[in-house]
């Protein structure tokens, strides 16, 4: 078999042509957004009946603004399941 090398010489390489960039649409960045009823801003503004829950929602406060609130994934599953 003879493979003459001179006709494909002239054959464009698709895969060597420069192509043009593709231009990306610019990309904005959304915010999310809160809205609370006044319903439930009454509800939060209402003082805590009871003592001892004013501590424990404190102490979840400081755990959360520490970065050390966490909290099992399982007992979480299960009082989901428990109903």
């Amino acid at each position: 078999m003879r493979i003459d090398s001179a006709k494909w010489v002239h054959l464009p390489n698709t895969y060597e042509k420069k192509t043009q960039p593709e231009t990306k649409p610019e990309l904005t960045r959304q915010t999310d957004q809160l809205s609370i009823s006044a319903e439930a801003r009454a509800r939060f503004e209402e003082p805590v009946k009871h003592p001892e829950r004013l501590e424990k929602i404190n102490a979840l406060k400081a755990e959360i603004n520490a970065g050390t609130y966490s909290r099992d994934a399982r007992d979480i599953a299960k009082r989901f399941l428990q109903g």
